[in-house]
């Protein structure tokens, strides 16, 4: 069972009251009383005295623990403002007889805040230097990849998105010609180009995949051979000033629908060097191979499908996949359970990558996760397993969306008491004052809530320790591949986030981790748990 929360403590209300007469409490009035009114019964009223000071010493102890705790909540939850702000330095009022105590915890939670705030800093320059090209800036191959393996298992969006692959020609003769360091103005030069885009268009970004090699990924599809032809022209002039006979050329494609990072990169290449071999600077690619009904769903329009995902949704055609959550013993803690939609009456169950980037933009996003929050704890109540679902921003940030939840919860509290809740880490990034009062709600009606999709932004995340959450989950893209002898960075950056969470109080779950060699790592590192296809591999190799 998660700990109890701090905003389920009593509220500080009053704390002077509690001592008006707690040094002798209403029985000792009693008998004081009593002895004045007969004092021909000394005696009795010597005893009756003694066995009152007895229960008003009985009573002072159960006034002062209620107090102390009601001090440690007023402290806790007043001590520091929520998006980072430095703490005050003086602790909160309260009775003058416990000041010294309320001086002494607000001294330790400001101790524990700086500390936190002081690993998180380095925690977040180690990950830029894991995660960076040292020269350029830009994200390095395999954060580059990472990123796009992650936007392609989405489905890329409706209207898909592109791909761009840039080559800096001969850098080798580059270097011998004008030498190294002018070399590398030229590949600054280009980067400096590409991250013009990044810079000004949302969900876009890019990366130096080698020497000479660099990515551009654009959000939308349509526009990768415009975009290509557009970035050619521009560092014509600024190339040309550092080195007259530097030449750059590029690919691009269009990809729609789930693909795999390596495919994707593969297809771009293959574009690249047709654009050479034809001496054009761009190649006019054809289109990535597209599953069976991804490209149907864009070009059908979107109040058809936006119909077709609400009607799914009010006919009840929604189901959750189970995936397995194991700790590092082999005990199962739950089930992830993403959501499953039959947009055709009679057709298969389509994944979120298919049809969420639509759910998004045509706001049904709060429909969606009531859906699943409902068909998670109709399961629960049927076979007592826990299961975890994952809510959006978009309906996090709707008070309709939280009070019908919240009312649903309360009325199945069992079944609340084993559903996880999982919010991106986006969300806590941006709004963790959001986060915070969701989170200090659902959890007082026994949900547990986790942060998914976590790594990038984790140690800037404003007072992770005060959201309310019960655990972290670190993304694929940070997990996968990191067994290789050239990852010890990327395992050092991982361990660094683990400690940064359990120093909190928060488990850490691996997200989809796909090899068994990178789970045994991860196990090594100190996660609590992990999913993905390696739980299943490593069963099965237990087997035989």
């Amino acid at each position: 069972m998660p700990a109890q929360p701090l905003s389920a403590r009593p509220t500080p209300a009053g704390l002077a009251r509690t001592w008006h007469f707690a040094a002798l409490g209403p029985a000792a009035i009693l008998a004081a009383v009593a002895s004045a009114a007969f004092g021909w019964l000394g005696l009795a009223a010597s005893a009756l005295a003694l066995a009152a000071f007895g229960v008003g010493v009985w009573w002072s102890r159960q006034h002062l623990s209620a107090a102390v705790d009601e001090l440690v909540a007023h402290t806790v939850s007043a001590g520091v403002a929520l998006h980072g702000a430095a703490a005050s330095d003086a602790a909160p009022d309260t009775c003058p007889m416990l000041q010294p105590l309320a001086d002494g915890i607000h001294s330790l939670q400001l101790h524990q805040h700086r500390l936190y705030a002081e690993q998180a800093s380095q925690l977040d320059q180690l990950r830029q230097q894991v995660h960076t090209d040292t020269l350029t800036g830009l994200p390095n191959r395999r954060h580059f990849l990472s990123r796009l393996e992650a936007v392609l298992a989405d489905g890329g969006g409706p209207d898909g998105v592109g791909l761009l692959l840039v080559r800096l020609k001969d850098l080798q003769g580059m270097n011998q010609r004008i030498g190294h360091n002018s070399a590398d103005h030229v590949l600054q030069a280009l980067a400096q180009a590409l991250q013009a885009y990044t810079a000004r268009i949302d969900r876009c970004f890019a990366g130096r995949l080698n020497g000479s090699d660099f990515a551009l990924l654009l959000p939308v599809g349509g526009l990768a051979s415009e975009t290509a032809s557009a970035l050619l022209r521009a560092l014509r002039q600024p190339l040309a000033q550092i080195d007259a006979s530097a030449s750059v050329s590029a690919g691009a494609v269009e990809l729609n629908g789930p693909l795999t990072a390596t495919s994707a990169l593969a297809l771009a290449d293959a574009a690249l060097a047709h654009a050479e071999a034809q001496g054009g600077p761009v190649d006019e690619a054809p289109q990535a191979a597209v599953p069976n009904g991804v490209t149907g769903m864009a070009t059908a329009g979107e109040s058809s499908w936006q119909r077709r995902i609400a009607r799914a949704l009010a006919q009840g055609r929604a189901t959750l996949a189970d995936y397995e959550v194991r700790a590092a013993d082999g005990r199962q803690l739950h089930l992830d359970c993403p959501l499953r939609l039959q947009l055709t009456p009679g057709g298969p169950m389509e994944p979120a990558a298919r049809w969420l980037a639509l759910a998004t933009r045509s706001r049904l996003c709060p429909d969606v996760d009531e859906r699943a929050i409902t068909l998670a704890l109709e399961a629960i109540a049927s076979d007592g397993r826990a299961r975890c679902i994952n809510v959006s921003g978009v309906s996090l940030a709707s008070p309709e969306f939280v009070a019908v939840v919240s009312r649903r919860l309360e009325t199945q509290p069992d079944a609340a008491s084993r559903l996880w809740i999982d919010i991106p880490e986006a969300v806590a990034l941006e709004r963790p004052m959001l986060v915070r009062e969701v989170a200090r709600r659902w959890r007082l009606l026994g949900v547990m809530m986790g942060l998914e999709h976590a790594g990038e932004g984790l140690a800037r995340i404003p007072r992770l320790m005060d959201l309310g959450l019960d655990c972290v989950r670190i993304d694929g893209r940070f997990v996968n591949g990191i067994a290789g002898e050239d990852h010890a960075d990327a395992r050092r950056y991982l361990q660094g986030l683990v400690r940064l969470v359990q120093a909190v109080g928060l488990q850490v779950t691996a997200e989809g981790v796909r090899s068994v060699d990178d789970l045994a790592v991860l196990w090594d590192l100190g996660f609590d748990a992990a999913t993905g296809p390696a739980l299943a591999l490593m069963a099965t190799e237990a087997v035989a």
